[in-house]
């Protein structure tokens, strides 16, 4: 019964810090999540209704800016994740030293909410180019359409394959590495300020859309969330708890 009622409480404490994150923010990232799909259409809808029609689907992806609203859509959501972390921290503070939970506890709980709130933008941007298929199917007239249209277009436009690299295990990797670089970061102390998250953020930014096969700017990604992700391990393992 004892051992029983510990884990109760213990899911509890957990779930306490859970809902201080999604009350913070969840809301939010819908409505970025949202207004990036919003504009996506939008933008795909114009083209698609002008005088020149676009000659493919990677044509109109290009056109309709997808990367910018991804890119633009994935800033503004690591600014909400670390504001958010930074005002529970100085809100309530009082609250999350009521809980028995560590410090290591708190910075994996925030980790996995960060990952999954990234994850889900992506899931959500390929889904809206899935619908941007469907779309432009209709306005061109399937007939003259192959029936890999789709496939082929997630092989060779650069920021589709980027998203959804298939069956390049380097992409996967990288993207990997990053998601789990920017929850970490997101769910780091603010005390040291967000300059990591700022840089990384710049260099995804600059490199994400990158030639389809293993090239050096993955390389430096890659390099670069290994360390970004050992730092703050080490950090997390040799910080002092709070008296």
């Amino acid at each position: 019964m004892t051992g029983n009622g510990y884990k109760i409480r213990k899911s509890r404490e957990w779930w306490s810090v859970w809902a201080l994150l999604s009350r913070g923010s969840f809301y939010k990232v819908l409505v970025v999540l949202f207004l990036m799909v919003f504009g996506e259409w939008i933008s795909f809808w114009r083209i698609l209704r002008g005088d020149s029609p676009p000659g493919s689907l990677e044509e109109l992806v290009n056109k309709g800016g997808a990367s910018v609203f991804f890119m633009a859509a994935l800033g503004v959501i690591l600014l909400i994740l670390a504001g958010t972390i930074g005002q529970a921290e100085e809100k309530s503070r009082n609250t999350l030293m009521r809980l028995k939970i560590s410090g290591w506890q708190i910075f994996f709980i925030r980790t996995v909410y960060c990952t999954l709130c990234l994850l889900v933008l992506f899931s959500v941007q390929i889904t809206a180019i899935f619908c941007a298929a469907e779309l432009y199917e209709r306005a061109v007239g399937g007939a003259g359409l192959s029936e890999q249209f789709l496939f082929l277009a997630f092989y060779r436009n650069e920021f589709l394959h980027g998203l959804l690299p298939m069956e390049e295990l380097g992409k996967w990797v990288r993207n990997f590495l990053l998601i789990l670089a920017f929850a970490m970061e997101a769910a780091r102390s603010r005390k040291m300020g967000s300059v990591t998250l700022i840089s990384l953020f710049v260099l995804t930014a600059a490199w994400f859309i990158s030639p389809v096969g293993m090239g050096y700017r993955d390389g430096i990604v890659d390099f670069v969330c290994v360390v970004v992700i050992g730092a703050d391990v080490l950090q997390m393992l040799f910080a002092r708890e709070p008296e």
